[in-house]
Formats: C-alpha cells, sequence, structure tokens
C-alpha cells in the first residue's frame, strides 16, 4: 500500500472543507453511471421548493 502525505494547513481549511472534497470524491468514483430524476409532483408557484421527485430507472434517458 503506497502512502502519501497531504498537507492542508489548519487555519483555512476546517473539517467541513475536508468533507466536501471526500464526498465529491465518491460522486466522481461513480461518474459513468449516472442517473437523473423525473418530477412526479409539482405546483404552479414555488415549483423547485416543494416539487416531489422519483429516481429514473437505470440506462433511461434523463431528458425527455
Amino acid at each position: 500500500m503506497d502512502l502519501v502525505r497531504l498537507p492542508i494547513p489548519r487555519r483555512v481549511y476546517t473539517q467541513s472543507h475536508i468533507d466536501y472534497v471526500a464526498e465529491v470524491a465518491a460522486v466522481a468514483v461513480r461518474r459513468d453511471s449516472p442517473r437523473g430524476y423525473r418530477i412526479v409532483r409539482a405546483p404552479a408557484a414555488l415549483r423547485h421548493f416543494t416539487a416531489q421527485f422519483e429516481p429514473l430507472p437505470a440506462g433511461a434517458p434523463s431528458t425527455p
């Protein structure tokens, strides 16, 4: 196993910064298998706040 030392200045970056980088790295690993969502129900006003979604099946196109 190879180890890498990654010095991070502790006065500049917080734990939430490091957690964010870890989450992005986890998403980057799955970048070849994107899945989307389709809107199931949405009101006329403020739809982006209260819409309900369901995941698309694997392999389905994300745009109609």
